[in-house]
């Protein structure tokens, strides 16, 4: 199948599902086309490791998507269905995920740095050793993530709700709080969010 530069979004799909390999293959050969997945449905998809730079994902269904190691610096995540995906050690450094649902999803080890995440959901999220330096977290719902080992230097905490949290078990320097919602939120350390062994 010869897909060119074609950026047509069902074009973009056709690549995709022949595997993250073929679709970075593809970007490497053509870096200036724009990748418009708008309201695309990747729901349980295969892709690890792939190349969603500067993609539009707005409001894209990702549900338990595989996006192990995946590129999303500067992707636009607004409003997208994260729900149960996997992004292991994914790249979402700048990312704007604003509104976006990523409750109950693995992001372990992922750089969320300097990343947009008003009004997103990651309740019951893994987000142990994740980075969110930089980040904006206003109004974003943290309940009972796991956050272990995750820094937020310099991050913003503003009107957030982080019910369940264990403070003591994070890296908060320079860290900016206002109105965040602390109520039984523990300082002490947390064992059942014990890290996860090396890989």
């Amino acid at each position: 199948m010869e897909v060119g530069s074609d950026s047509r979004p069902e074009k973009l799909l056709e690549i995709l599902i022949r595997g993250s390999d073929i679709w970075n293959d593809w970007r490497h050969q053509h870096p200036t086309v724009p990748i418009n997945l708008f309201k695309a449905n990747l729901s349980n998809a295969l892709l690890r490791g792939v190349d969603f730079s500067s993609a539009d994902l707005r409001k894209a269904k990702l549900f338990r998507a595989d996006l192990r190691e995946a590129f999303l610096h500067r992707a636009d995540l607004r409003g997208a269905n994260l729900k149960g995906a996997n992004l292991f050690g994914a790249n979402l450094s700048r990312a704007d995920l604003s509104g976006a649902n990523l409750s109950h999803a693995m992001l372990y080890c992922a750089n969320l740095g300097g990343a947009n995440l008003r009004g997103a959901i990651l309740n019951s999220t893994n987000l142990l050793r994740a980075n969110f330096s930089a980040g904006d977290l206003r109004n974003a719902m943290l309940r009972n993530a796991k956050l272990k080992g995750a820094s937020f230097e310099d991050a913003r905490i503003l009107q957030t709700d982080i019910i369940g949290i264990h403070l003591s078990a994070i890296q908060m320097k320079e860290a900016h709080f206002m109105d965040a919602d602390v109520n039984k939120s523990p300082i002490e350390d947390n064992t059942h969010n014990e890290l996860p062994p090396h890989h």
